[in-house]
C-alpha cells in the first residue's frame, strides 16, 4: 500500500492559526492587560518570562507553518496534471534526471544487460483532442503513467520519465526478449483499459523503440537516442504499433534526418532563415497592436520551407535552442533597424521552445540581446507552449517572473492543446493567452463550440489575461468572437505572415485601420 503524503495545507493552516493566537496573546500580555494575574507586588519577572515563552512559541509555530507551506507547494506541483489520476509523480523522473541517474549506474558497472524503451503519445493525444476535446486529452498522460507504474511491480528497479517532446522513456536493468515482449503487450492493454474507463474509444497502439545496451550504447544518452530512432522507425513504417528493436539499418534510414539537421545548422550559419511577421488586430481599439515572428527557411534550391518541415526534428535536440536564439536576435535586429529609420514599431512576440525555456541561460541571453541592440523591452513578447513537465512548474514560474521583470510580456501559446490544468494556468502569471485555432472548427454552426470558446475566454479574463484568437479566416468568426469578449485576432482574415518589407508597407497602408472595409 502506498504511503500518502501528509496533509501539508491543513498542517500549514493549523500552525499558522497557532502563530496568530500566541502572537495576539503576546501583544495582550505585553500591553499589561493580564498584569493583575502575573505581576505580584510589582515584580515583573513572571510577566517577562511569559512574554519570552509566548514569543518563542509563536516563532516556533511560524517556522512550522512556513515549512509545511513549502512542502504543500512541492506536493501541489506534483499534482498539476490531475489530482485524482496522477498520484505517482514521486516515481517519475524528467529527461535530465533520468539520464543522470542511469549514467551513475553505468559508471559503477551496473546493469550490463540493460534496455531503454521509448514511445511517443504526440499523435494519439492530438487525435483524442480532436475527437473528444481538451478534458479527455488532458488525461492521456496520467493514464499512461498509471499503467507504467503497474509495470514497475514486475520490474521493481524500472526507471521511467517524460521528455519535452511527448516521449515516454523507460529503463529496465535486465533484458529478456520474450519476457519484455509480453510485458509491453500487457502495458498496451492496461493503457487501453484505463482509457476505455475514461470513455476514450480510440485504440492506443504505441511504437515501442527498444535499444539494448552494448559497447556503442555505453551511455544513457546514446541508449535513449537509439531507442527513439527505433520508435520513429516503427511509427514511419506502420500505424499498428509494435515493438522495434534498434539495429544499424534503422540508423541508415534515419540518416536523412541527420542530413537535414546538418542542413539546418549550415542554413543558420549562412543566414538562410528569415523571419516573417503576422499582425494582430485589437477588436476594441480597431488597430494592429502587435505581431508574431514566424520563421521561414529560404532554401537556395527548394525555396520557402515552412517550419513544419524542420521544427519537429530540431525539437529533438538542442538545435532548437540555436534556432530560438537566431529568431530572437533577428527580431531585435529588425526592431533596431525600423527604429533607426523612423518606422512604426509594434511589439513582436517570439516563440521559445521548451528546451530553450528550460536552458540555464535563457534569461541572461534575452537581457544581453536587448542591451546589444538597445531595444525597448516593451516591444517584445515571449510565447511559451502549454505543456511543461509537471516537475518544472516552479522552475517555469521563476523563469516567467524573471522575463516579466525585464518588462517583457509572456504569453501561453496554443492554449487548450496541451495537458496542463487550470491550477497550472493560475499558477503562472501569463499576460496573454492565445487560444488555438482548433477551437474555431464549426464555430459558426455549432453551439457547443461557441459555448466552449466563450467559457475559455471568460476563464482567461478571470485570470486578467489578454485573449488572442489564432487562425481566424472568416468575418463571421470575428463577429462571434467579439461578442464573446475576445480581445485580439490573428489570422489570414487580416493578414498572412509577411516578409519584413511587406510587413512595414502593410502597417502603413492597410485597409482595416483606415476604415475602408474593416469590421
Amino acid at each position: 500500500m502506498k504511503n500518502k503524503n501528509p496533509n501539508y495545507p491543513l498542517r500549514y493552516s493549523l500552525y499558522f492559526l497557532g502563530f496568530i493566537i500566541f502572537f495576539i496573546v503576546n501583544i495582550i500580555v505585553s500591553a499589561g492587560l493580564f498584569d493583575s494575574f502575573i505581576v505580584i507586588d510589582g515584580n515583573l519577572a513572571y510577566k517577562i518570562l511569559a512574554i519570552v515563552i509566548l514569543t518563542l512559541t509563536s516563532i516556533a509555530f511560524l517556522v512550522f507553518a512556513l515549512i509545511n507551506y513549502s512542502r504543500s507547494q512541492q506536493v501541489s506541483v506534483k499534482r498539476v496534471l490531475n489530482t485524482n489520476l496522477f498520484p505517482l509523480a514521486e516515481n517519475i523522473l524528467d529527461e535530465r534526471d533520468l539520464i543522470l541517474q542511469i549514467n551513475k549506474f553505468f559508471r559503477r558497472k551496473e546493469y550490463e544487460e540493460a534496455v531503454a524503451i521509448a514511445f511517443s503519445t504526440f499523435k494519439f493525444k492530438k487525435e483524442v483532442f480532436l475527437r473528444y476535446g481538451y478534458e479527455k486529452e488532458s488525461k492521456v498522460i496520467s493514464m499512461v503513467f498509471l499503467a507504467i507504474d503497474e509495470l514497475k511491480k514486475q520490474y521493481p528497479k524500472l526507471l521511467y520519465g517524460y521528455d519535452y517532446s511527448d516521449n515516454f522513456l523507460l529503463f529496465i536493468p535486465k533484458y529478456n526478449e520474450k519476457k519484455m515482449q509480453q510485458s509491453l503487450e500487457k502495458l498496451s492493454e492496461h493503457i487501453n483499459h484505463l482509457l476505455s474507463e475514461e470513455k476514450v474509444n480510440i485504440d492506443f497502439n504505441p511504437h515501442y523503440g527498444l535499444s539494448i545496451r552494448n559497447k556503442e550504447t555505453s551511455s544513457a544518452e546514446s541508449l535513449f537516442q537509439t531507442a527513439l530512432i527505433a520508435s520513429d522507425f516503427g511509427r514511419l513504417n506502420t500505424d499498428r504499433g509494435g515493438i522495434f528493436i534498434f539495429n544499424d539499418s534503422m540508423f541508415k534510414k534515419s540518416e536523412r534526418n541527420v542530413g537535414l539537421a546538418r542542413d539546418i545548422e549550415e542554413g543558420l550559419k549562412k543566414k538562410e532563415f528569415e523571419v516573417f511577421f503576422q499582425p494582430k488586430y485589437d477588436l476594441k481599439l480597431k488597430r494592429f497592436v502587435s505581431s508574431e515572428a514566424l520563421l521561414r527557411w529560404i532554401h537556395p534550391e527548394r525555396g520557402v520551407i515552412s517550419p513544419a518541415a524542420f521544427i519537429s526534428l530540431a525539437e529533438q535536440s538542442d538545435l532548437i535552442i540555436e534556432i530560438d536564439k537566431y529568431v530572437f536576435d533577428l527580431v531585435c535586429q529588425r526592431l533596431a533597424h525600423w527604429r533607426d529609420h523612423g518606422k512604426r514599431l509594434l511589439p513582436i512576440s517570439v516563440n521559445l521552445s521548451k528546451r530553450m525555456i528550460f536552458s540555464s541561460d535563457v534569461v541572461p541571453y534575452i537581457e544581453e540581446t536587448i542591451k546589444k541592440y538597445k531595444i525597448n523591452p516593451m516591444l517584445l513578447e515571449v510565447e511559451i507552449v502549454e505543456s511543461p513537465s509537471p516537475y518544472d512548474v516552479l522552475y517555469l514560474l521563476a523563469v516567467v517572473k524573471k522575463i516579466k521583470a525585464l518588462n517583457i510580456k509572456v504569453a501561453i501559446d496554443d492554449f487548450g492543446t496541451g495537458f496542463s490544468s487550470l491550477s497550472y494556468i493560475k499558477r503562472i502569471p501569463f499576460d496573454i493567452i492565445k487560444i488555438d485555432r482548433a477551437f474555431l472548427s464549426d464555430l459558426e454552426i455549432d453551439e457547443k463550440s461557441r459555448g466552449l470558446v466563450r467559457e475559455i475566454i471568460k476563464i482567461a479574463h478571470i485570470l486578467e489575461a489578454y485573449v488572442v484568437i489564432e487562425g481566424v479566416q472568416e468575418y463571421e468568426q470575428i463577429r462571434l468572437l467579439q461578442s464573446m469578449g475576445a480581445n485580439c485576432i490573428q489570422g489570414f482574415y487580416y493578414s498572412e505572415p509577411l516578409r519584413p518589407e511587406n510587413y512595414m508597407n502593410f502597417l502603413e497602408n492597410n485597409r482595416f485601420e483606415k476604415g475602408r472595409g474593416g469590421n
